[in-house]
């Protein structure tokens, strides 16, 4: 589906694209350097994220820069130079498309990034795990194309994307790389069957959702990778994850469900009747 079943709910797209040869991003090393070398140019730095690095908690950084602060960032010498190389790189290009990018070689192939809040879906993620690790951003994070950015969206929403009812939808819906899940727009989120929720069920499901987002603060000390690691998995986040589990359950009926196969019959038949 190109847009979701639900039209209430908002739209999922992919991040922001560079297709710059990678000399709009920085590692933080560089990044430290280039705002040693000059401060202005900490102005033109965003934290860059996407599936690995934030599964992983690697760092990675973008030159974020616009058709309005262009000029002023061109007088940064190692910024110049950077958006140079990637001038190069587009011009010699076999793709038409990418050489005409070259014509805003500051800029992202394809910019998506919006200056909220988001949801971050990592594209991929391993098939070992309960859930695939989503979380909120800040504003000043700009989401790669390896994942997923739901702007603007709200904990109630999320505490319904990282339950297992979506998660068993995405399993059974979703592709496979490797064996490892593989989330997509058109498969797994326009298609899948979202409940209608009262106020008190979203007042619910998003005290719940946010006490999962409080329990992971209390192990900075392991990536996500190692939180959602089945033999990893932190006791109390195991529990916060259950309490959602169960009340995103009951905004589908009020009766618990017996297994997978019966959540999955469940949701086929909503999307069957949505779609009609």
């Amino acid at each position: 589906r190109t847009n979701p079943l639900d039209k209430r709910y908002p739209k999922l797209s992919f991040g922001s694209m560079p297709n710059d040869g990678g000399f709009l991003l920085l590692s933080e090393d560089e990044k430290n350097e280039l705002i040693e070398t000059d401060g202005l140019a900490q102005q033109y730095i965003k934290q860059f994220m996407g599936s690995k690095e934030f599964i992983r908690g690697e760092k990675k950084y973008c030159l974020w820069i616009t058709s309005s602060s262009f000029k002023e960032a061109s007088t940064i010498n190692q910024i110049r130079r950077r958006i140079q190389s990637v001038h190069t790189y587009r011009l010699n290009s076999k793709r038409t498309s990418t050489n005409k990018l070259a014509e805003v070689p500051y800029s992202f192939g394809e910019c998506r990034y919006e200056s909220k809040n988001a949801i971050i879906i990592p594209a991929t993620s391993s098939e070992r795990r309960r859930y695939i690790p989503m979380g909120f951003l800040d504003k000043d994070v700009v989401i790669s194309n390896s994942a997923f950015a739901l702007y603007d969206a709200t904990f109630w929403l999320f505490g319904i994307l990282t339950s297992h009812m979506h998660m068993v939808w995405v399993d059974a819906i979703g592709g496979k790389l490797e064996g490892r899940y593989r989330y997509s727009v058109s498969l797994c989120y326009n298609t899948f069957p979202f409940p209608k929720l009262t106020n008190k069920q979203k007042e619910d499901l998003e005290g719940l959702a946010q006490e999962v987002l409080l329990v992971r603060e209390n192990h900075t000390e392991k990536t996500l990778a190692e939180m959602y690691d089945p033999k990893k998995m932190p006791e109390e986040l195991r529990k916060a994850h259950a309490n959602l589990d169960r009340a995103v359950e009951l905004c589908y009926r009020s009766t618990p469900f017996d297994s997978d196969e019966e959540r999955l019959e469940f949701l086929l038949k909503m999307y069957e009747r949505a779609k009609a």
